[in-house]
């Protein structure tokens, strides 16, 4: 498109031209010779009324864009679901390296107040709760973030 052209759409769709678009409008003598025209239609367009939509072109919109909807929002989730899991894996090695010295710890003194097999049946139903306690709470961040991005489409949305 020309300069000429935007100007003369900038006339037809904004109405009163700023100072820029209108000291072309008087320089050009195309868009001198065209702005009666543009005026016009913008004054047809604008007179015309707005015809209403037929029913049930909302759902049927809609409908169609779903899947485009949700691929959008799906995409739109990975980087709170990366930052989510980044926040949650930085203080792993410091959660596991506690936990490596507690269960040693607790496999010493029970081995010296019960018997070695005993003690180590023990240590080891901790140290697998702890296991599951932990796998349980990396499992939940993509659920706890799926939940937490469809609260904030609902408020954007609403």
């Amino acid at each position: 498109m020309t300069d000429c052209d935007d100007m003369l759409t900038t006339l037809l769709f904004r109405g009163a031209p700023d100072a820029d678009v209108a000291a072309h409008l008087t320089a050009c003598p195309r868009c001198r010779a065209e702005r009666a025209a543009v005026e016009s239609l913008a004054r047809t367009l604008a007179a015309a009324p707005v015809p209403a939509p037929p029913l049930g072109l909302t759902w049927r919109l809609l409908a169609a864009a779903e899947p485009l909807l949700a691929r959008n929002a799906r995409r739109a989730a990975w980087p709170t679901f990366a930052l989510a899991l980044a926040a949650a894996l930085l203080p792993l090695p410091a959660i596991l390296l506690l936990d490596f010295y507690l269960v040693r710890a607790a496999f010493a003194l029970l081995t010296a107040i019960l018997p070695t097999a005993l003690g180590a049946y023990l240590t080891f139903n901790y140290a697998a709760t702890l296991a599951l306690l932990l796998a349980l709470t990396y499992a939940a961040i993509p659920i706890f973030v799926e939940h937490q991005v469809r609260l904030r489409r609902q408020e954007s949305h609403a």
